[in-house]
């Protein structure tokens, strides 16, 4: 509380803090919702402390992104708050662990709404997927013709540059994995993974004829808002880099469409997923570029669709084995979906086909 009403009273003019309440929904940074009062006006803001070892390069790019997304008319994103001095987020130092670090802050406009969901809930309905899939539609074409700054950018591969360094922490993650339930079921699969990871292969030959933009890489119904069906917000741009678009749907796919009940458990739902492509193309249609689903792309997507999930099973993977004592039951849920679903989508490729429209 002091440090949040430190930051604010130096760096910003929002006013005297009422309140503060940590957002407690967040994997990877810590955000807070503070309550400010100014001229006798209360106004809610979203507070974002990143999280430790975050590259100041990436949060300018992510920062760019928003102000090129927001000046293309896409206003599902918040604003950024900037302080007196016009720079959009703050740099300290703190205190970690005895040592002294560099951390970053910084201040989002407060988007109405409801948080109805975390990246596991897929029990939307059909609306409020239709407009998930509007939304990245439009995302993805306000995205286009942004000019990345000097001096920023994801430090984050390509997504098929990235597949192949998956492997690479996972010997040493194999050599203590036998003491914990994840790390056992790890370990039972980690052969497996290797091959898939080999096999999931788009040569650049066909990459260079996909569009290459500007993509969220965390789109999810837990970083959306709604409001009686629709999607009226877009949040947590951290994870944003340039990379292909069918990584985005793909990984949007997964979301939004993958079943966590145990009886379908590691299973896309048709239903869902035709909806959210569906919805996605429609949109696209009244745009011209990127458009809708090339050909190229919808031959590909069983592949990107491997690697999306890939991705995700990489996250928890690394996140449970350097984590801090790490919630075995919790990671082992996340490790057994997207190892469900990573034979499913390995063995059904003939499937998606056909539902993708090829």
């Amino acid at each position: 509380m002091k440090l949040i009403n430190d930051i604010l009273k130096k760096n910003y003019r929002l006013g005297k803090l009422l309140d503060i309440e940590e957002i407690l929904t967040g994997y990877y940074n810590q955000s807070f919702t503070v309550w400010m009062e100014k001229n006798k006006f209360i106004s809610k803001f979203l507070v974002r402390r990143y999280r430790l070892g975050t590259a100041e390069q990436e949060i300018k790019f992510e920062h760019a992104l928003i102000y090129h997304l927001r000046k293309s008319e896409f206003k599902l994103t918040p604003d950024l708050i900037p302080q007196t001095n016009g720079n959009s987020y703050v740099k300290i130092q703190e205190l970690d662990k005895g040592k002294s670090v560099v951390r970053f802050w910084a201040i989002f406009e407060f988007v109405e709404g409801e948080n109805r969901y975390t990246w596991m809930d897929t029990d939307l309905s059909d609306a409020e997927i239709t407009s998930a899939g509007q939304v990245l539609s439009q995302l993805h074409c306000a995205a286009q013709n942004f000019l990345i700054p000097p001096g920023s950018g994801r430090l984050q591969l390509k997504i098929m540059d990235f597949l192949p360094t998956f492997q690479l922490p996972y010997s040493k993650f194999a050599n203590r994995a036998g003491k914990t339930k994840c790390g056992r079921l790890f370990l039972k699969n980690m052969d497996n993974i290797l091959a898939i990871i080999r096999k999931t292969i788009i040569s650049k030959s066909d990459l260079i004829k996909m569009p290459f933009l500007p993509i969220h890489g965390d789109y999810h119904q837990g970083n959306l808002k709604y409001k009686k069906g629709r999607v009226v917000g877009v949040l947590d741009f951290d994870w944003a880099k340039i990379d292909f678009r069918l990584f985005d749907i793909a990984l949007a796919v997964i979301y939004f469409s993958a079943n966590w009940e145990k009886k379908r458990a590691g299973n896309l739902d048709r239903d869902k997923f035709e909806t959210f492509i569906g919805s996605y193309n429609t949109a696209c249609r009244s745009a011209e570029s990127p458009g809708h689903l090339t050909s190229m792309e919808k031959k590909f997507f069983p592949s990107m669709l491997a690697a999306a999930n890939l991705f995700v099973l990489h996250w928890a993977i690394v996140d449970f084995f350097t984590a801090v004592n790490p919630n075995d039951d919790e990671y082992l849920e996340y490790f057994d979906h997207n190892l469900k679903l990573m034979y499913w989508v390995e063995n059904h490729q003939r499937l998606l086909a056909d539902w993708i429209g090829l």
